[in-house]
């Protein structure tokens, strides 16, 4: 849902005669895309006003008339350009203020909160996290609330930030959103995992907020940051806590009419794989399991954390050749062939992807994975794992923050702008 947007500078309707609101429509297309090619710019570079010119096909006037208003109101900077050759001014360049403000990316899961601050480019400033233990039957808002604020807060002080910076925060949640910002109804799950927006940014009500699915954003970040084809059909699943699905098909994600594309409670019906639990919580109850029976192993070390030996113990163990472990690891990868299997059969993606903290000791078994997926499936998928490991939601929503302020930006008042003076030209 999106909230907070701050600062319209719109004028209203009926103030302005026909003809000089024509004239803003027309202003606010051009600056529109000069914006959106200065962004597209990589960092530390630059564009010159002949590229912006033949980029746009916009006249020298306006680009140069929008440039200084862009310029003016702290969104770009310009820089001193090379001599041209022979006789003329130099060439004048542009490039975007990356630390014009800055966004807040969150991945609000089930029993962790984790949080990054970065500037408009996606460069990470500094990073947050809080742990948290959601009753899914005692609802109760105000612990997730208290976490979501301190792992923002963390987050701010660690980068340097100050909070009057910041424009956009994207909350990743596990559990479908529809595209207005709802969480449907009727699973008391989605609805621990929801987020009082207005809460959690009661000291910052300038923000622009809102919430998405975190396999979605997972998706998002494989497409611009991963080892995909980001034109192509490919799903990433989140396998830790619960399985969850983002998935694009030709570029595109697949959203949903109430945000459900990619939700895997049909997991439910599927002969041995029996629901939506993933990797951690099935390595820690089959390790605590075998631990009970009498097994000997050495997760028997790892006992004393409450909810028994952790996914990645379990992985490394198996690593180091224990038995148990072995055996669990076996179990898991079958499980996990399973279910992309089912996948593999309803969407014939080229590619699934296994991101989430797991994804590093999942790429172990990525070949054996793919192996028992090419045996149960008619369309087997290549399968590999994210190097985005457990970064992957938080980069996501990084992503979709960053993309929330390039297309709001021309109603978006910077904070204290300050940019530098314009180069003169000589």
């Amino acid at each position: 849902m999106l909230t907070g947007l701050v600062n319209s500078k719109e004028p209203r309707a009926g103030t302005q005669p026909a003809g000089a609101s024509s004239t803003n429509m027309l202003r606010r297309s051009n600056a529109r895309l000069i914006l959106d090619a200065i962004w597209r710019v990589p960092s530390l570079e630059t564009i010159t006003a002949n590229e912006l010119m033949a980029s746009t096909s916009l006249t020298r006037a306006t680009v140069l008339g929008v440039c200084d208003d862009l310029i003016r109101d702290g969104w770009i900077d310009e820089t001193a350009g090379q001599q041209a050759t022979g006789k003329g001014r130099p060439a004048r360049r542009f490039t975007l203020r990356d630390n014009a403000g800055y966004v807040i990316g969150i991945d609000a899961g089930y029993n962790n909160i984790s949080s990054v601050v970065s500037n408009l480019r996606g460069e990470v400033m500094g990073r947050g996290s809080h742990p948290l233990v959601v009753s899914i039957e005692d609802i109760d808002p105000a612990p997730r609330t208290a976490a979501l604020k301190s792992a923002i807060d963390s987050a701010l002080t660690e980068g340097g930030v100050d909070p009057a910076q910041v424009l956009v925060v994207c909350f990743g949640i596990p559990a479908p959103v529809s595209r207005c910002g709802t969480i449907p109804t009727g699973n008391q799950f989605w609805q621990a995992m929801d987020i009082d927006q207005a809460a959690v940014l009661e000291q910052h009500r300038n923000w622009i907020s809102f919430i998405e699915n975190d396999a979605n954003l997972a998706a998002l970040a494989e497409r611009h940051n991963g080892a995909v084809d980001p034109n192509g059909s490919f799903v990433v699943l989140l396998a830790g806590e619960r399985f969850g699905a983002g998935v694009v098909e030709d570029g595109h994600l697949l959203h949903g009419s109430l945000g459900g594309g990619g939700e895997m409670h049909y997991l439910e019906f599927v002969d041995g794989v029996g629901g939506p639990e993933a990797i951690a919580p099935l390595a820690r109850l089959w390790a605590s399991e075998a631990l009970a029976a009498g097994r000997t192993s050495v997760l028997a070390e790892h006992r004393s954390s409450g909810e028994g030996p952790s996914a990645e113990a379990v992985f490394a163990a198996a690593e180091a050749g224990d038995a148990l472990s072995v055996e669990i690891v076996e179990r898991l990868a079958e499980r996990l062939s399973r279910v992309i299997a089912t996948i593999a059969s309803l969407l014939n993606p080229e590619t699934v992807v296994i991101g989430g903290a797991v994804a590093p000791s999942i790429a172990r078994l990525a070949e054996q994975i793919e192996a028992k997926v090419g045996v149960m499936s008619h369309f087997p998928p290549q399968v590999i794992a994210s190097p985005l490991a457990g970064d992957i939601v938080l980069m996501g929503a990084v992503n979709a923050a960053i993309a929330r302020v390039v297309r709001h930006a021309l109603d978006i008042e910077l904070h204290g702008r300050q940019p530098t003076a314009p180069v003169p030209a000589t």
